[in-house]
Order: structure tokens, then C-alpha cells, then sequence
């Protein structure tokens, strides 16, 4: 890896962390209501995806899952598990933060 790519993939670590927290309450308000109005889905599912591929390209491993989890039971439409699904998507972005901030 080049040092310009060295630098690319810190400031993308960087920026990612400095976002993360932004990102998981967004996700949030458009998933975590009592009742999903129809015009949050698409905005919710653009989020889910940009956290899930961000998430892989840093090998966040567990995060990426359990983003992936939630995306799909948003498509599944299977709103008992979102509640869930979403403390596990808060907690993983913890660790991300545990495991990046070095």
C-alpha cells in the first residue's frame, strides 16, 4: 500500500468515526418510531446500506451484520425485531468506536 493510500483509508477511518454516532441516530429516527410512516423506508433503507458497505470496507465485521440484520427486517417488514435489531446495531457501533479509536 502506498502512502497516499495509507492516508486515504486514515482520513476514511477518521471521517467514519467523526459520523458513526450521526449515522446510528439517524438510522434511529427513521426506524425507531412507534409506527414506520412509508415515506421513512426508502431513507432508512439508503442509510442502512451506507453503514453496512462503509462498515465492511473497515472490516467491521459485527457491525456490518448486524446492520445487515436490521436492513432486512425492515424489508421483511417484521416490526417486533427493529427494537431489538437496532440495540444491537447501538451497541456494535460502540465497538467500532472501541476498535477504531486507536
Amino acid at each position: 500500500m502506498t502512502s497516499s493510500e495509507r492516508d486515504m483509508m486514515s482520513r476514511f477511518r477518521q471521517d467514519y468515526l467523526r459520523l458513526l454516532d450521526g449515522r446510528v441516530a439517524t438510522i434511529e429516527q427513521l426506524v425507531g418510531g412507534a409506527r414506520m410512516e412509508p415515506a421513512q423506508l426508502e431513507p432508512a433503507k439508503v442509510a442502512l446500506l451506507s453503514l453496512e458497505s462503509s462498515s465492511a470496507m473497515l472490516g467491521l465485521d459485527d457491525l456490518t451484520a448486524a446492520v445487515r440484520a436490521l436492513r432486512q427486517a425492515l424489508e421483511r417488514d417484521e416490526d417486533e425485531e427493529l427494537a431489538r435489531l437496532l440495540r444491537t446495531v447501538r451497541e456494535r457501533a460502540a465497538d467500532a468506536h472501541r476498535y477504531l479509536d486507536v
